[in-house]
């Protein structure tokens, strides 16, 4: 006997086997969106894997600064070398080693050189940023060093090189003379001013500084 569904029937039938197919569709559309992620996934790693070293020799922003302003105190006519200076600030901690070892520290820094052909015996000080309050009576904020012989006692002249070394830009943390050339010491820091001006400002206050050690040879 032949055996058929009612209409009602077929309906719910015909509703469920498309509930299945939907389901089955989105179920193969999820497949999908993962294995199209995971792919997406592997090809990320893979330009990491292969570009994360170039970026990571890529200068910083800071070491462009400072390539650049190396690369205009030396047009300026400067002479650009690494130095350090003793630390003036240096904690009891870092005099002395845990195991009781005396250290000295040190501040890893720039030099930028004028040279003085020709001066003869003129003074030979040094002058580095302290951050003790006072600091040298002569010149306040520095501390002062240098053979006695060749300090010169003028007042005047060390308020004229301190105001001098407070003018000079680039974070400068020391200042010497002798009777090679003057030199200043910084961290090389130029903020938003241009490298080439940094540059001119440090080469003006060399040569103004260069000017008083000439006048107290004479």
């Amino acid at each position: 006997m032949a055996w058929c569904l009612s209409e009602p029937a077929a309906r719910t039938n015909m509703s469920h086997t498309l509930d299945r197919r939907r389901a089955l569709a989105s179920r193969r559309g999820a497949a999908r969106a993962v294995s199209d992620a995971t792919a997406w996934g592997i090809i990320a790693l893979a330009l990491l894997a292969v570009g994360g070293p170039v970026f990571w020799m890529l200068p910083s922003r800071r070491e462009r600064q400072k390539a650049q302003l190396r690369t205009a105190a030396r047009q300026a006519g400067l002479v650009v070398e690494l130095a350090s200076l003793d630390k003036p600030d240096a904690t009891a901690a870092e005099r002395v080693s845990a195991g009781g070892v005396r250290r000295q520290p040190k501040v890893w820094c720039a030099a930028y050189r004028l040279p003085l052909p020709g001066l003869g015996d003129g003074p030979s000080w040094m002058l580095r940023k302290t951050s003790a309050a006072g600091g040298d009576p002569l010149v306040p904020g520095w501390l002062r060093s240098g053979p006695r012989d060749s300090l010169p006692n003028d007042a005047g002249y060390w308020r004229r090189v301190a105001a001098l070394a407070d003018a000079l830009p680039g974070d400068c943390v020391g200042v010497e003379a002798n009777s090679r050339w003057v030199s200043w010491y910084g961290h090389e820091s130029v903020g938003d001013a241009p490298a080439e001006q940094v540059a001119a400002d440090i080469r003006a206050g060399l040569e103004s500084l260069a000017g008083l050690c000439v006048a107290a040879d004479r």
